[in-house]
């Protein structure tokens, strides 16, 4: 039961972040994000903008936090470790940063990729996750999935 609570939380997350990147705000948000002094430029606050963004990084942090506890009936010190932190980086770098699907498509690759390799290998898992990693950084996230583009010459 608590699996179906926790995807109908991240549905309207979802929803509610897909509304508000797609909304005037969301776009004066690409717009600080691509270039700073343009947004000045146009009249626009920019510490406004920070402070809105920032907002609803800690209001969606809250709530994954809040969802966590509620889930789990149990909310220790643990969830302030370092690995927890570098879990998420992760995911977010499996999945994209700069798009909005990035971070649910990062997770679940994740979760994939350790339950599938801490099963072969409990104890080197990380190993292939940095090797993996390291791949995605030195072929890119596009070419790295369309193998037949890998030796070709021109890189884009």
């Amino acid at each position: 039961m608590a699996s179906f609570y926790s995807l109908a939380v991240l549905f309207v997350a979802f929803v509610l972040m897909r509304r508000i990147v797609h909304s005037p705000l969301g776009l004066s948000m690409q717009a600080l994000r691509d270039n700073r002094l343009r947004l000045t430029a146009l009249g626009l606050s920019v510490n406004g903008r920070l402070a809105a963004v920032y907002t609803l990084a800690a209001a969606l942090a809250g709530a994954a936090g809040a969802l966590l506890a509620q889930t789990t009936g149990f909310a220790s010190l643990d969830v302030f470790e370092f690995h927890r932190s570098a879990d998420v980086m992760l995911a977010l770098i499996i999945g994209g940063a700069g798009w909005l699907w990035g971070g649910l498509i990062g997770a679940i690759g994740f979760k994939l990729m350790h339950d599938l390799l801490s099963e072969v290998t409990p104890q080197y898992w990380t190993f292939w996750i940095g090797l993996f990693l390291v791949l995605l950084m030195l072929i890119g996230r596009e070419r790295l999935f369309r193998p037949w583009t890998w030796f070709s010459k021109a890189r884009t």
